[in-house]
């Protein structure tokens, strides 16, 4: 639980399980609605639960609110040269600061994580629960986060 004078802001990176694909054209849909995985899912309600905002760190767009409409894509942020990592990862860092946030739950994988702590500025404080957590072992840590939680009044970023 935070502090009333802490605004936490949740993210989440994008997931490689999607609806649709390259072949079948699903058009736009929320960006909270196309990662379609029980890691993706999990990280959501932890967010969530724990935050007072959350977005979403994806491989092609950067920032990304959760109903911001996308269509499907395939990118990894790990499959793009450094530098375009990094403008990705400043993208989210920027619109996390312009709201305010002082600090943010990370949930994501290595990658995403490396190039956003990179990108973030000094002053906001970083929690992330799962570094170090196993792949498989992270279901139940999500489950315990997203319990332990009790936001009221859950919001998306408004940038």
């Amino acid at each position: 639980m935070t502090d009333t004078d802490e605004t936490v802001v949740g993210i989440t990176a994008c997931s490689k399980s999607k609806i649709g694909g390259p072949d079948e054209d699903i058009g736009e849909v929320e960006a909270q609605n196309l990662y379609d995985s029980w890691l993706f899912d999990g990280r959501v309600e932890a967010l969530k639960a724990n935050s007072d905002e959350w977005c979403i760190f994806s491989g092609k767009y950067g920032f990304l609110e959760p109903d911001d409409p996308v269509e499907w894509y395939n990118q990894r942020l790990d499959d793009l040269p450094i530098e375009e990592q990094r403008e990705l990862a400043e993208d989210v860092a920027e619109n996390v600061a312009a709201k305010g946030a002082n600090k943010v739950l990370i949930l994501m994988g290595r990658t995403y994580a490396d190039r956003l702590m990179e990108a973030l500025d000094d002053s906001i404080e970083v929690w992330d629960p799962l570094e170090g957590v196993q792949l498989f072992d992270q279901r139940g840590e999500l489950d315990k986060l997203a319990m332990s939680g009790d936001k009221s009044g859950q919001t998306t970023l408004d940038v």
